[in-house]
């Protein structure tokens, strides 16, 4: 009887700890469409607000077979590339090169950027920016003529993410 109470006892704690564990955030990779970004001054929680409201889910942590830090290339998996774009923007995303793409884990914005300009453009990307590679690969360029700052795509948040998932990878195959 004694054992019972006591493996009774240890299995109620167990479950206490396991329900007071904090869940896992996840990765978000939004498209947010160049006509809903009226106000240049959107901050961090607003972005996100907007993101999720009126933007588009492109893929999650889920989605990503693999993540090149020292290059910021990401390998994705389950996904395929999408639409025909001639010049600019991003056939993987259907995004033009005036959309915005926001990156969150949980509820707070990682970093936001834009898509690669079309070779013909005269106004410079939207620091960091989006470049397709194939159907499954893109990279996060940060064109330091642009920029002002420092480059974001060095986020701790982010890599230790990537790090505890197993994302990081030292090549794309």
């Amino acid at each position: 009887m004694k054992r019972f109470i006591a493996l009774a006892a240890a299995l109620v704690l167990l479950g206490t700890l396991c329900a007071c564990q904090k869940t896992k955030e996840d990765l978000k990779f939004y498209v947010v469409s160049a006509d809903l970004l009226s106000s240049a001054d959107l901050d961090g929680e607003a972005l996100l607000k907007l993101a999720k409201k009126k933007g588009r889910l492109a893929f999650t942590g889920a989605n990503i077979k693999g993540y090149l830090w020292a290059e910021h290339r990401v390998q994705l998996q389950d996904i395929n590339a999408l639409g025909n774009m001639q010049d600019g923007g991003s056939r993987l995303f259907q995004a033009g090169p005036e959309d915005l793409f926001v990156m969150a884990i949980g509820n707070r914005v990682i970093y936001a950027g834009g898509f690669a300009a079309g070779s013909g453009s005269v106004n410079p990307p939207r620091n960091p920016y989006i470049q397709d590679e194939n159907e499954s690969v893109f990279a996060i360029r940060y064109d330091s003529r642009y920029g002002t700052g420092e480059d974001p795509r060095g986020s701790t948040r982010l890599y230790d993410y990537l790090a505890d998932q197993q994302l990081l990878i030292s090549r794309i195959q």
